[in-house]
């Protein structure tokens, strides 16, 4: 046995040897009919809060409990010594006149601790924030009030149907302490009903197991609210049935402590969601037609005061009849609709998510609505949106917190097209596995939330796709502005200035002119190569004078160090611009790997068109691709060259089983290619030597 089990045996004793003073004392008495009412709830609080006092010290709730149960068997003890005092008709005196007097000034402040403390230090026995300490002041200030007023300030001290004047009376408090008195219980009851607002306010804010203990503690107290209600209706409508009523009533304070000794200390053994939906469900019932009834026999009995009684309620027992499937139906989709989301209408749920996606227009606002609409919609403590590789925004959207233990998750793989976008991750509510229509839900949930998934990878990929085109584009222009600056700027200048001095030699030393007009023409001619360098650089001349696939032939053709073959299945339409040279550049790229790398004794090359995608292969018999292979610089700008286009670019082994193959595929439909221009014909395209630049 542990020392906090020592601990919880010890502080047990003393209730215990308190409730076993009590049973004594009744045996000698007359007065037993509130002792055994009472005892069974304050034994058990005083109990139970030992027990929690002994195994969780640190924890102020079990010592409020304590405190209260203790408090509430010493008044009774006082109660039945001072009944065994009162056998003569006169005041009571000795010990009996003191147990009267505790009797008189114990119970009300042994609330405070029950009604106020207990709910405003749950769970964890400290405050919500500091703004709800003036509560807790205010409420052990009231405690404080009722000990002395009740002690020294009330002028009579009463013992069911008698009282006697109180000996220790103060006679500056006599004037006003029953209205103090009584402001001050009322003051209490105000106290009691903000603590129990901190509960809600502390379950708002806190995670889903905080949740599931402030719950227990909820419908505890309401059951006990429950019960003073029935109380009071029952003393005022029905007085001679509350002698059966009251007994039973004061019975239920016992679920308090039993509530908060589970959440405390098991509150994960049990699914609270589900007996609290069942408990609003039937509470809710009974009130509303309780109502209906009521009404009706009352309305019926107005309207007919001779025979009305008995029709009054034949009617309205018929109507509670009738309405009762109904209404309990109806009462537990609400209720089942607020506790565990809308697994009963899927649509709703559809409709709510379609109408959340119109709010966020960021990545990452579109992720976390996705994540909170599955969450609310199921009522999970947990949601979360994995997209698929990096994902849109790098990073994953997730709701609540995710479960220690990882237990109870629940994986949709969400689709699109027939591709993966990513998964959906719920976690269950607590130890309820999701039903048929939680799982049918989900996978609804599931294909919009796929949609927008992908939605959002192809606006993420448009707009990094942008972002590298206008870099792309800024990059050649500074690399064009720079090469003319640098080359062809200074020859011209050089030029320039030639030309103005021979100028100026004409006349007087024609030689010298001629000879620096014939540097000119060496200088003119170095300044054209430079040009079409610097064109040849920005789109190689051979697409324009020929097309692809002879540009292509070309190429292969100065290659010496290994045989390549070219084959074109069938007759390639007018290409675009972008796509012409994207495919050349990665196809003499591929090329060159396989001379420089590959140790290939066979290459092909092969290039097809089949009305929607261009797709170029380059296909080696090499010694393939190592298993330590890191992508160079060359590789990496082919694929984004592909993926410029929308396309794609693929490294695999070769059709052979050995070697390397580059595929290469680019979005080009038949519409396009048509709004294209054809290539000039190659012999227009040689101009005469003059006219080249």
């Amino acid at each position: 046995m542990t020392r906090r089990w020592l601990m919880a045996t010890a502080l047990m004793a003393v209730p215990a040897a308190l409730a076993a003073g009590v049973v004594a004392l009744t045996a000698h008495t007359e007065h037993t009919e509130s002792a055994w009412t009472l005892l069974p709830s304050t034994a058990t609080i005083g109990v139970l809060g030992a027990l929690l006092a002994g195994l969780r010290p640190r924890y102020a709730g079990g010592w409020l409990l304590f405190a209260t149960g203790v408090a509430f068997l010493f008044g009774q003890i006082a109660e039945q010594l001072a009944h065994a005092g009162l056998e003569s008709l006169g005041p009571p005196t000795g010990s009996a006149a003191w147990a009267l007097w505790v009797t008189n000034w114990i119970y009300p402040p042994a609330l405070v601790p029950f009604f106020v403390l207990l709910p405003l230090t749950f769970p964890d026995g400290r405050l919500p924030s500091p703004r709800w300490r003036p509560v807790a002041v205010i409420a052990v200030t009231l405690a404080a009030v009722l000990v002395v007023l009740g002690a020294i300030g009330m002028p009579t001290l009463i013992l069911g149907p008698r009282q006697w004047p109180n000996p220790h009376a103060l006679d500056a408090l006599v004037a006003v302490a029953p209205t103090a008195y009584l402001l001050a219980q009322l003051a209490t009851l105000a106290a009691a009903l903000a603590a129990t607002a901190s509960l809600v306010v502390r379950w708002r804010a806190a995670d889903h197991s905080t949740r599931r203990q402030i719950l227990w503690v909820v419908l505890a107290l309401g059951v006990v609210c429950g019960a003073f209600a029935v109380d009071a209706t029952v003393a005022l409508l029905a007085p001679a049935a509350y002698p059966m009523v009251f007994p039973v009533i004061q019975l239920t304070p016992i679920v308090v402590p039993v509530a908060v000794v589970v959440a405390v200390l098991r509150h994960r053994l049990f699914d609270i969601e589900l007996l609290v939906s069942h408990a609003l469900v039937y509470a809710l019932l009974t009130a509303v037609l309780v109502l209906v009834y009521t009404a009706v026999a009352t309305a019926v009995g107005i309207a007919l005061p001779d025979s009305g009684d008995a029709v009054g309620h034949l009617l309205a027992a018929a109507l509670v009849a009738v309405a009762f499937a109904p209404l309990r139906e109806w009462l537990q989709r609400e209720v089942g609709r607020r506790l565990f989301g809308d697994r009963a209408e899927p649509y709703a749920a559809l409709v709510r998510l379609s109408r959340e996606l119109k709010g966020p227009s960021s990545p990452d606002g579109v992720l976390a609505t996705l994540a909170i609409s599955v969450a609310e919609a199921l009522k999970s403590p947990y949601a979360a949106v994995l997209p698929a590789g990096d994902g849109p925004s790098g990073r994953r959207a997730e709701h609540g917190r995710r479960p220690a233990d990882g237990l109870g998750l629940v994986s949709v793989e969400l689709t699109h097209g027939g591709e993966c976008v990513g998964r959906l991750v719920v976690a269950q509510r607590g130890h309820q596995a999701f039903s048929a229509a939680d799982l049918r839900l989900l996978s609804d949930l599931a294909l919009p939330i796929g949609a927008a998934l992908h939605a959002l990878h192809l606006s993420v990929d448009l707009h990094r796709s942008r972002e590298r085109l206008v870099l792309t584009v800024e990059e050649e222009r500074r690399r064009l502005g720079r090469d003319l600056h640098d080359s062809l700027g200074p020859s011209l200048a050089a030029i320039s200035m030639q030309v103005e001095t021979a100028t100026s030699l004409v006349h007087s030393d024609p030689d010298r002119a001629a000879g620096l007009l014939s540097d000119l023409l060496d200088q003119t001619e170095h300044a054209v190569r430079e040009t079409r360098l610097l064109a040849h650089n920005h789109r190689p001349p051979a697409l324009d004078a020929l097309g692809l696939v002879p540009a292509l032939e070309a190429h292969i053709g100065h290659l010496t160090a290994i045989p390549v073959v070219l084959a074109v299945p069938r007759p390639l339409p007018h290409l675009p611009a972008a796509i012409e040279i994207a495919a050349y550049r990665i196809a003499l790229e591929a090329l060159n790997n396989v001379v420089a790398h590959a140790d290939a004794r066979h290459c092909g090359l092969r290039v097809v068109h089949d009305g929607h995608l261009l797709v170029v292969e380059v296909d080696d018999d090499g010694r393939g691709i190592p298993g330590d292979h890191r992508v160079g610089v060359g590789q990496e700008s082919m694929r984004e060259r592909a993926e410029e286009l929308g396309g794609s670019l693929m490294v695999m082994t070769g059709r052979s089983g050995r070697g390397t193959m580059v595929r290469a595929v680019l979005p080009c439909s038949l519409t396009q290619c048509s709004q294209v221009s054809p290539p000039p014909d190659p012999t227009i395209a040689q101009a005469a030597p003059g006219q080249e630049c």
